[in-house]
């Protein structure tokens, strides 16, 4: 992630703005879901890092009365504000870190494909993967078990039962994370 700092810092302030979870801890959970896909699916780091890292940032201009809510149309709204409201953001941070237009572009569209869609393109298959992955890591899970005022058994069946997967590996992943999630609340 080293090499992505400059977009992660630029990233951050954007991701502090969304108030329907820990952006932050869902982001990192999101760019290690990506790092692992990488090592076994073919795909550019140098795009799908930064997807990965700016794929939330429009929350940050959503707002405030679709992310609190509790009227299901709101929050559909909310999402898709999310997914339209990101490249201006996505544009801004990566030109401020020389990204070609064409790099931009590709950026934006993976992003842009990552909720309310049905890609063919694995670039885009692997950034839902990564999301849906980052769901099973530890640190996320409790954040989300807080967030949601929810039990880690409820979030459990929640997750193995919401959760589908494009890929082998991230599939494989989020199993084993979840047996890890699964025995950690069962010893208490």
């Amino acid at each position: 992630m080293k090499k992505y700092q400059n977009i992660w810092e630029s990233a951050v302030p954007y991701l502090k703005q969304g108030i329907n979870k820990n952006f932050i801890i869902h982001t990192e959970g999101v760019v290690k879901a990506m790092e692992l896909i990488l090592k076994k699916e073919k795909g550019d780091p140098d795009i799908l890092i930064p997807a990965a890292m700016l794929h939330d940032v429009g929350w940050a201009n959503v707002p405030k009365k679709y992310q609190r809510t509790k009227d299901n149309a709101d929050k559909l709204r909310g999402m898709k504000l999310h997914i339209t409201l990101a490249p201006e953001i996505i544009k801004k941070i990566l030109q401020s870190v020389n990204y070609k237009a064409f790099q931009i572009n590709e950026v934006i569209e993976i992003v842009q494909a990552h909720k309310f869609s049905k890609p063919r393109k694995l670039s885009k298959k692997m950034l839902i993967d990564a999301d849906q992955l980052s769901d099973a890591f530890k640190e996320q899970f409790y954040s989300d078990v807080k967030t949601y005022n929810s039990t880690p058994e409820k979030l459990y069946n929640f997750r193995m039962n919401d959760n589908n997967f494009y890929t082998k590996v991230a599939k494989d992943i989020f199993l084993e994370q979840m047996k890890q999630r699964r025995s950690e609340f069962e010893s208490i």
